[in-house]
């Protein structure tokens, strides 16, 4: 300091040089004219120089990384460069997607400028047309969309109905997607971005679907029915992820024709007639369930089987609805009259195990098929407790409850053993474990007289559902007012509370 007053001045080009001392003490007068503490502003001029370096490294390492910078067109926000941090020389697009405030950079997987400059303007306008359309610039093939969908689905998961997805739904949703992954590998289309096929493309797969053989190995088309459902659920996850999520537009949601298929107002559902119920019941009980070179289990096994077609037939119930009762849901009917306690019993179908995700109760004649039931198990050496399932696996350490399958296969083996698979073959018509429930609604509506919205209450559904399936009942029943003057005979009927009556006794 003294130097400095006396004269001998220094140039702004000369070296000054201070110790620490000196530094110390310009730093300590700086800070009290600044009015702060010495050690803070040592601090704030520390910062400083660091955001500075980091500054100039920024700028080094980004002119190091955008090496041969060339527009693509006319547009800041697109172009090609090479890395300078790689020795390959290998020219790279980046795209500034404004809306997502990212870049999108791709390798170009060229090194001659010429060529790689062609194929960025190539990619530059899918890129901007994604832009427009308001689709994200990451694509996704159909592989991957499943999977998102899929996730996305599977969080909505429950065993109650009409309250999200139940297990069986998520089961069915996830095979049709896996008959439609099926089909985008046919067409060589299992990597190509979701974006990138053209939606005409795939107008065949309804027709592709119904010509795939069985998983079964049964013969015969697929029914159009469950060919169209499959094509509405991959249009569903298209419109849900694909566009919800802007990974195309509505525009390039695939087109996918539809089966046709001729309206029919006719009875949808085969049953047995009233004849052909009390053959197949004779022969059970006759023929089959009490054959004499029988084993002790299997004979057990197959009078539980028919006491269980009893059930279904004079309750109405759904398959899975009667496999899915517990012993403690089933109960006597409170009821003055002496006569119905003896010979009916109430079941209450709970919400988890309702198609409807509603409970309800049932009333119906069964209590001598309940008592002979429990009595067979008895004699497989299993006895029932409060909380197991009525017709669980006798063999099962866990007690679970028997599958559709394996009482469809009895269905299947009853049948044709009766000869009435073939009778039906014959007739055009096919039963199945379904069939009785549909059974059950016809006979109350045709031969109780059970007025309609009764048996909707009983049976778990809508009354407009039953008069879309069932109309025709009603009909029949008026022949007479319809043909009035025609010359026309009525029609008999079958009282069927008398052969109820007799199946019990």
């Amino acid at each position: 300091m003294a130097e400095i007053a006396g004269g001998n001045k220094r140039g702004p080009s000369d070296n000054w040089q201070f110790s620490d001392r000196t530094a110390a003490e310009l730093l300590s007068l700086v800070a009290s004219a600044a009015g702060v503490l010495p050690q803070d502003l040592q601090t704030a001029l520390t910062a400083a120089a660091d955001a500075r370096r980091d500054l100039e490294t920024s700028a080094s390492e980004s002119k190091a990384v955008y090496q041969d910078r060339e527009l693509v067109y006319d547009d800041e926000t697109a172009f090609i460069f090479r890395r300078g941090t790689t020795k390959s020389r290998t020219y790279y697009i980046r795209i500034f997607d404004s809306q997502s405030r990212r870049p999108f950079v791709k390798s170009l997987r060229e090194t001659d400028r010429v060529a790689a400059l062609a194929k960025a303007r190539v990619i530059y306008q899918e890129i901007k047309g994604k832009v427009t359309r308001g689709e994200r610039l990451k694509s996704v093939t159909n592989k991957e969309l499943t999977r998102l969908y899929l996730e996305k689905i599977e969080r909505k998961v429950t065993t109650i109905p009409q309250q999200g997805i139940t297990p069986e739904t998520l089961r069915l949703k996830k095979y049709f997607l896996g008959i439609w992954l099926r089909f985008v590998e046919s067409l060589g289309f299992d990597k190509t971005p979701i974006d990138q096929i053209q939606p005409s493309r795939t107008r065949d797969f309804g027709h592709w679907f119904a010509t795939l053989p069985k998983e079964t190995g049964r013969a015969g088309p697929r029914s159009v029915e469950q060919v169209n459902n499959c094509i509405a659920e991959v249009l569903r996850m298209f419109r849900e992820v694909g566009v919800r999520d802007r990974y195309i537009s509505k525009e390039n949601v695939p087109e996918i024709d539809r089966l046709k298929e001729q309206p029919d107002e006719r009875y949808k559902r085969d049953i047995l007639t009233t004849e052909q119920y009390d053959r197949l019941n004779r022969f059970m009980w006759n023929s089959w369930a009490r054959k004499k070179d029988l084993k002790p289990l299997e004979k057990q096994k197959r009078l539980a089987f028919f006491y269980t077609m009893g059930l279904l037939y004079n309750t109405g119930l759904r398959p899975k609805e009667l496999l899915g009762l517990r012993v403690n849901e089933i109960s006597a009917v409170e009821s003055v009259d002496a006569e119905i306690q003896k010979s009916h019993l109430k079941i209450f179908i709970r919400a988890t195990n309702s198609k409807t995700g509603r409970s309800r109760v049932v009333i119906a004649p069964i209590k001598n098929r309940i008592a002979r039931i429990k009595e067979v198990y008895k004699a497989m050496g299993v006895e029932h407790t409060t909380q197991d399932f009525l017709l669980f696996n006798p063999g099962s350490k866990k007690r679970t409850a028997y599958t559709r399958q394996s009482l469809y296969q009895r269905l299947q083996e009853v049948l044709e053993k009766s000869g009435l698979k073939e009778e039906l073959i014959a007739e055009g018509r096919s039963v199945s474990l379904y069939s009785s429930r549909h059974a059950f609604i016809t006979w109350r509506l045709q031969y109780g007289n059970v007025p309609i919205h009764l048996v909707a209450k009983v049976a778990g559904t809508s009354i407009q559902k039953i008069e879309q399936t069932y109309g025709h009942i009603e009909l029949e029943k008026q022949t007479e007012l319809l043909t009035r003057n025609q010359g026309y005979a009525r029609r008999g009927g079958v009282d069927l509370q008398e052969r109820i009556d007799a199946e019990e006794t």
